[in-house]
């Protein structure tokens, strides 16, 4: 909760963050904030609603993230964010617990298609199958189901996904 509800903060520095492990809320409701940098991030295993409500957010950097167990809401109510970056979790190392992904793009309406693929292509390569329950991958984003259910890429890549028991959804409908 260090940064949580700083609604006037508009960009963040750049600290070492090196050996933080908990991000709970640690930026949620920062609702003014443009940008963010580039934080080592590499020992935190817990990302729930990390940037929850960062309405003002377009684009989100390439973090190391690969030690998390939970992005639970980490980007929920992201509204303006329209660029996530690939290959965000290629190199996720952890196991995933229970609800691990619930809600954790939801109402972000601003995403474009090629986000929306970096982020189950990236998923995919992670190798990693859900949790025993709470397998949910709750997605939001500007292009219509349709649209995405037409792209091949990403629906290969949640074929893999759901060959892992993840359930993946998009706009509330199970894909």
């Amino acid at each position: 909760y260090a940064w949580s509800n700083c609604s006037s903060l508009t960009s963040f520095p750049l600290l070492d963050t090196s050996a933080g492990t908990d991000f709970t809320f640690a930026w949620a409701s920062c609702s003014s904030l443009t940008s963010f940098p580039l934080l080592d991030t590499s020992s935190g295993t817990n990302f729930a609603h990390a940037w929850d409500n960062c309405s003002s957010l377009t684009t989100f950097p390439l973090l190391d993230t690969s030690a998390g167990t939970t992005f639970s809401a980490a980007w929920r109510y992201c509204s303006s964010l329209t660029t996530f970056p690939a290959n965000f979790f290629d190199a996720w190392s952890a196991t995933p617990v229970a609800d691990c992904f619930f809600n954790t793009w939801y109402n972000c309406t601003a995403l474009t298609q090629t986000s929306l693929n970096n982020i189950v292509a990236s998923l995919a390569v992670s190798g990693k199958a859900a949790p025993a329950t709470g397998t949910a991958i709750t997605m939001n984003g500007a292009p219509l189901l349709t649209t995405m259910q037409a792209d091949s890429a990403f629906m290969t890549a949640i074929n893999t996904l759901k060959s892992r028991n993840w359930t993946p959804t998009y706009k509330g409908t199970a894909l």
